[in-house]
């Protein structure tokens, strides 16, 4: 598979790039509008007459790149987040451990308990105590003999 040139670089210089771009962009657009504006006028076309468009077009367009870079980026981080636990799990309906994706479900090491997995896949962590109705199920004739 080919890669791309942009995918061996880091993060923080495509972002750079990609600034430096809007800035450039922003700037011609600006002294664009300035000509167009300029010619429909009919006021004389001298370069000293670009330099305040071309630099309040290329900070426009630079906080823009900005903004854009970072929103990109993180639509990427949410997305990955996302896809971590959205796929389809198959789950013990008896012990409720979770199969591990593209595994052979006959193997035991296939299946891991629900705590393990989502905490290898998320940054969440557990903690573990007992609901009432459990409490009654497994716990009922003691419960019953305090009374």
């Amino acid at each position: 598979m080919r890669t791309k040139w942009s995918d061996k670089m880091s993060n923080e210089k495509r972002h750079m790039i990609f600034v430096f771009g809007s800035f450039f962009c922003g700037a011609l657009l600006l002294c664009f509008f300035a000509t167009f504006q300029k010619t429909a006028i009919g006021a004389p076309l001298v370069i000293k007459g670009y330099f305040v468009p071309f630099v309040f077009g290329g900070i426009s367009g630079g906080i823009i790149g900005f903004y854009i870079s970072k929103i990109k980026e993180y639509n990427f981080v949410l997305q990955e987040r996302v896809n971590t636990l959205e796929s389809f799990l198959s789950i013990c309906s008896s012990c409720k451990k979770i199969r591990k994706p593209n595994s052979d479900p006959k193997q035991m090491d296939s299946w891991v308990p629900i705590e393990s997995y989502i905490s290898a896949k998320t940054s969440s962590q557990f903690s573990h105590g007992i609901c009432p109705e459990c409490m009654k199920k497994l716990y009922g004739d003691i419960l019953n003999n305090d009374d």
